[in-house]
């Protein structure tokens, strides 16, 4: 196997979270990206936070020593009660992260990551410090780092860092 890695930059969308603004920039952040079952029309809370955990698990994550960006692919509608089980099961996959101290960070490819922020906040009173963006490609492996926010469009610049691997050939 051969390794490199590729740059690329990408903005968020505008219809983002941030709380506080302060918590930006952050760098050099892995990107875990399960299957939280997004695309049924009922959300599970367990089935979600089992997915994270597992992820965590896999990519030696799970002690929450490192801040880590959750991938979110929502499918479907951005209803209160699926919202709410979403982010009820993060916050339970995401407790040991969040128990260090390191901010909520999902970066999605919808455009919710401005509800979902607002709702771990105001509806789930999460005291963390929470960055949801959305707009963006990502998968497991990558690392990302989000800049401050943009003043004029209320969005974040994000470089992603994505490790490749090929096949020597023999």
């Amino acid at each position: 196997m051969i390794g490199a890695s590729q740059y690329t930059t990408q903005v968020s969308g505008s219809t983002i979270y941030v709380s506080p603004l302060s918590i930006l920039p952050l760098r050099n952040v892995p990107v875990i990206a399960p299957d939280m079952g997004l695309d049924r029309e009922v959300i599970d809370p367990s089935e979600v936070c089992a997915a994270i955990r597992k992820a965590l698990l896999a990519f030696d994550l799970a002690n929450g020593d490192l801040p880590v960006a959750l991938f979110v692919p929502w499918r479907g509608p951005a209803t209160f009660a699926r919202l709410d089980a979403f982010c009820r099961g993060v916050c339970e996959g995401m407790a040991r992260v969040l128990a260090h101290g390191h901010p909520l960070v999902l970066a999605g490819d919808g455009d919710v990551g401005g509800l979902i922020g607002v709702h771990f906040h105001e509806e789930l009173g999460q005291v963390h410090s929470v960055v949801s963006i959305d707009s963006l490609e990502l998968r497991e492996f990558d690392y990302i780092d989000i800049g401050a926010m943009l003043d004029l469009s209320g969005a974040v610049p994000v470089v992603i860092k994505s490790l490749l691997f090929g096949r020597k050939s023999a």
